[in-house]
């Protein structure tokens, strides 16, 4: 897709791997450690003289939301970009992802709200688990703690809200959970009594509350609602494996259960990734997302690795036959 810049950088040694980093929104705090933990993967990999020992990646930040498809291409191939990591903020993804196919723009997506992207954009491919699939789990948590009824709050102006609130119920039906009630609330709500009160009236109450809000707002509605005395559990998407899920003080979340990437191995990559992450960021990873990140830069090393080259277009080719490797 970048054309012969990309041909001459990778010639003289270097991959430009764009990340989009969306303006202040929904997700910033989301994506902000996925770009981290990129970050410390590239700086590993370039540390060990990059793919193949010769080619080393350059990561830029950008934000490219908003854009028209024509200046996105135009930004990209100024950047010479190789790769595009996009956000997980769902509009900004999909937007990014149709725009970004129309020119064969090999992409990567972290998060992966919506299963049937990839189907859509020949070029787009998820590397985390798809909704639907985390939905199941959930709900198969669900069924074993015997959590078998559910309030489901969503929201409006929010895709991935949508589409994961969506997944999440047809999984609930699926493992026999029952939907008790549902309600649907503006992002900017700061006053949750009215919420509250359509809570309170289901009886028997609920097992729990399904939302895919992400932490910050997830953890804002739990602390509405329990200062409204309801002390129904939350349980929540991979949004929420933040530490913005404390924000709001310990009792908004007590009991809350939510989706996460995965859990730290107890394994060399994965202590050097976490002292990588201490020295590079003065802090410990927390939550899955910078591994997520760390793991997108891996499956880009999988894909070089397999195809014995950098070109954009032989890294599309060893993803279209699969790659596998073993996370931290």
């Amino acid at each position: 897709a970048g054309g012969p810049a990309v041909e001459r950088a990778l010639g003289q040694g270097s991959m430009t791997v764009v990340i989009d980093q969306p303006p202040p929104g929904l997700f910033v705090e989301q994506n902000r450690s996925i770009a981290q933990g990129a970050t410390v993967a590239v700086d590993e990999l370039n540390g060990e003289g990059g793919f193949a020992r010769h080619v080393h990646i350059k990561l830029v930040s950008q934000s490219l939301d908003g854009l028209s498809a024509a200046a996105v291409k135009s930004k990209l191939r100024s950047e010479a970009a190789a790769v595009l990591i996009l956000p997980c903020d769902t509009d900004s993804q999909l937007s990014l992802a149709a725009d970004a196919s129309q020119f064969g723009m090999l992409m990567l997506a972290p998060c992966n709200p919506d299963g049937t992207a990839g189907g859509r954009y020949a070029t787009y491919w998820p590397v985390g688990v798809a909704a639907n699939e985390e939905a199941l789990g959930l709900t198969s948590y669900m069924s074993t703690v015997g959590k078998l009824s559910v309030y489901v709050v969503s929201a409006t102006g929010s895709r991935y809200i949508e589409l994961v609130t969506s997944d999440f119920r047809n999984a609930a039906q699926t493992r026999g959970i029952k939907l008790v009630g549902n309600a649907s609330i503006a992002l900017t709500t700061h006053d949750f009594s009215g919420l509250a009160r359509a809570i309170q009236a289901v009886q028997p109450t609920p097992g729990a509350i399904f939302t895919a809000l992400p932490a910050p707002l997830a953890n804002r509605m739990g602390a509405g609602l329990v200062a409204q005395g309801v002390r129904v559990p939350l349980i929540g998407s991979t949004a929420m494996d933040t530490p913005l899920t404390l924000s709001s003080g310990d009792r908004a979340v007590e009991n809350a259960t939510f989706a996460s990437y995965g859990f730290p191995r107890v394994s060399a990559p994965a202590s050097r990734f976490a002292a990588g992450y201490r020295a590079r960021f003065r802090h410990e990873p927390v939550g899955s997302l910078p591994g997520l990140g760390l793991e997108t830069i891996r499956v880009l090393e999988a894909a070089v690795h397999k195809a014995g080259s950098a070109e954009p277009s032989a890294i599309q080719q060893a993803l279209t036959g699969g790659v596998s490797l073993e996370g931290v």
